[in-house]
């Protein structure tokens, strides 16, 4: 028999089959004659308490998948602001401080001060993480202590701090104890560190590390950039050659092409000369038969008028006395009516034609 005002007080969970070595003290229950082992306490045989209450967490924690590779966080490549959860008082809080401060002074840090030892670190612990959770200020938090016994490490072995880490939304660091110590929280916790200072260099990169590597990105961008301007500088020449080139040899084909056309061209003059006397005699000759020609001497034609075309009168015998007819002048004309017509003296001029009717 085990009542709870004891059992409260055990690391592990009594299940069947388990072997336990308990202390206590005998009686004989008079009202059923039993004979009765009240204990006080029980420890595992052959194993600690706090060990088999490891195991059992470890057991059912893994079954509900808090352990899971899938679930954990990445961590910040360069964290801004930095939660420390741990006592303000041992040695792992001096160790972190003074690696941040190596690697990369001005940071934004918080501590938030809890036990670590004891019997109420679990739940102050727990409670820290679950406001730093709620508050949602910072980049990454850190858990963090220095090494100790079993007992010592316990509260980070407690249920309540491994929900609580697994339940927050911010990147988890874990670095408890020394590096052979191992708990349930760092088996939660998105990243395991081995030590608090490990923890420290882990999440924040040196200064100087980070600004050699800026500077190698810086060399090997330039050496990219100044690569490929020396290839487009390069192909833009060879496009230059080529397009001098072209144009070039445009320019030879209508050279030629006007060199071509200008040998008729030099010809050209004399050949005008030639055809600006022909064309002057021809003038010359179509002046001398144009009848425009032979009115400015004061000349007229004569035309005999018809409803539909006029022509021209050749003899005296085409028209009779009273036809009326056109006489075209130089300039302008004239319409007339035959009064009188003669016949055959038509190449006498006026005067002579009167002397010799005198006659």
């Amino acid at each position: 028999m085990l009542f709870d005002s004891n059992a409260r007080f055990l690391r592990f969970r009594i299940e069947n089959g388990l072997q336990l070595i308990v202390r206590g003290r005998l009686n004989i229950y008079e009202q059923k004659g039993e004979f009765q082992l009240t204990a006080v306490s029980a420890e595992p045989a052959g194993l600690g308490a706090l060990q088999l209450a490891f195991e059992q967490l470890k057991k059912r924690l893994a079954e509900e998948g808090l352990f899971d590779v899938a679930r954990k966080k990445p961590i910040p490549a360069l964290p801004q602001r930095i939660a420390i959860v741990t006592s303000t008082t041992g040695a792992a809080i001096r160790d972190i401080l003074h690696v941040l401060a190596r690697r990369f002074d001005g940071l934004w840090l918080q501590i938030y001060p809890v036990r670590v030892q004891g019997n109420a670190a679990a739940r102050e612990i727990a409670t820290a993480i679950r406001h730093l959770s709620r508050w949602q200020l910072h980049d990454v938090v850190l858990i963090c202590r220095g090494g100790g016994s079993l007992e010592d490490l316990w509260p980070f072995n407690e249920e309540i701090v491994a929900r609580a880490i697994a339940a927050c939304p911010i990147p988890t660091i874990s670095g408890i104890g020394h590096e052979t110590d191992f708990t349930i929280c760092d088996l939660v916790a998105d990243l395991r560190a081995a030590t608090p200072s490990a923890a420290a260099e882990i999440v924040v990169r040196a200064k100087s590390e980070l600004c050699a590597q800026v500077e190698q990105d810086v060399r090997r961008m330039r050496h990219i950039v100044e690569s490929r301007l020396t290839r487009r500088r390069e192909r833009m020449q060879r496009q230059r050659v080529m397009l001098y080139r072209i144009v070039e040899s445009r320019a030879r084909s209508l050279r030629s092409r006007l060199n071509a056309t200008r040998e008729p061209l030099s010809r050209f003059p004399s050949r005008v000369g030639r055809d600006r006397q022909q064309l002057q005699a021809l003038a010359a000759t179509l002046n001398a038969v144009s009848p425009l020609s032979v009115l400015s001497r004061g000349y007229a034609i004569a035309f005999s008028r018809t409803r539909n075309r006029r022509k021209p009168i050749l003899d005296s015998a085409a028209v009779a006395v009273g036809d009326p007819i056109e006489v075209q002048l130089k300039k302008g004309r004239l319409e007339c009516t035959i009064d009188a017509k003669t016949m055959g003296v038509e190449s006498l001029w006026p005067d002579q034609y009167a002397a010799n009717k005198i006659e």
